[in-house]
């Protein structure tokens, strides 16, 4: 008989499809165990929004999508309010960039500054060589 934690397992979704780029493997990986580890422990115990919304702009970004605020806030995994805080400190620290959507005036756009995308791949180059892994 198969444990509950097994059982639990089981029932999250399978990793992101592969592809060919090792940091955003490596970086899908990081966001699917953060939020793993939230399903097993309660997302509370592992808060950590900024860090959230650096990979998810990370993600999107090597694969050339746009994240609008709501979806960053989405991705962070914290109350709405919480996340909109942690992207105004993010921006201060020229870590994410805002754009206005020039086709709805009304929504704007988030990404990773350059400097954040930089520091972001030798993050991702330094934890590979640390995992010990050629992903």
């Amino acid at each position: 008989m198969a444990s509950s934690a097994a059982k639990r397992l089981e029932d999250f979704p399978e990793p992101s499809a592969p592809c060919n780029d090792p940091q955003l493997r490596l970086a899908r990986l990081f966001y699917q165990l953060r939020r793993r580890r939230g399903q097993f422990f309660g997302p509370d115990l592992f808060a950590e929004p900024g860090w959230d919304i650096l990979l998810d702009l990370y993600i999107a970004g090597r694969e050339g999508r746009e994240v609008c605020v709501s979806g960053a806030c989405a991705g962070a995994s914290v109350p709405h309010t919480t996340a909109l805080r942690w992207l105004k400190w993010l921006e201060d620290a020229a870590l994410v960039v805002r754009r206005c959507d020039l086709s709805d005036a009304r929504r704007t756009h988030v990404e990773l500054s350059e400097t954040a995308r930089r520091r972001m791949d030798i993050l991702l180059d330094d934890a590979a060589v640390l995992i010990g892994s050629d992903l």
